[in-house]
């Protein structure tokens, strides 16, 4: 059980064509997918799969972090069974699985996995 990396940093957009021009041609981020369902693009930094993804669901945390994990719903079993709670999920996501656990000093942690991708960074 351990966290791998940042997976994605993601933030509300207004106008997410303007904004990924933004993205792509101030920042120099290559995107990478877009999911028009659930109205997100992400983008690739150019020396990193890390990724910043745009959206426009305000009821996500604004900026919004996520850590890669091997397995969220793996993570989160052994996480309870130490003792810590689990509080949101897992639920299933765009690449796998996504939960919320919590530190011991309530700091919200989400943590994600590419388990529908096969555990690698899909891009379209």
């Amino acid at each position: 059980m351990k966290i791998l990396k940042i997976d994605s940093i993601m933030f509300y957009v207004k106008d997410l064509n303007k904004s990924a021009k933004f993205y792509e041609g101030i920042f120099g981020l290559v995107k990478a997918w877009e999911d028009k369902n659930y109205k997100m693009i992400g983008f690739k930094f150019q020396d990193s799969d890390s990724e910043i993804v745009i959206h426009n669901d305000k009821s996500i945390p604004n900026p919004d972090i996520n850590f890669l994990v091997e397995n969220v719903e793996r993570f989160c079993k052994e996480f309870e069974r130490l003792g810590y709670k689990v509080v949101k999920g897992p639920v299933e996501v765009r690449p796998g699985k996504f939960a919320t656990v919590q530190d011991i000093d309530g700091n919200l942690i989400n943590i994600i996995d590419l388990t529908r991708f096969g555990n690698k960074p899909k891009y379209d």
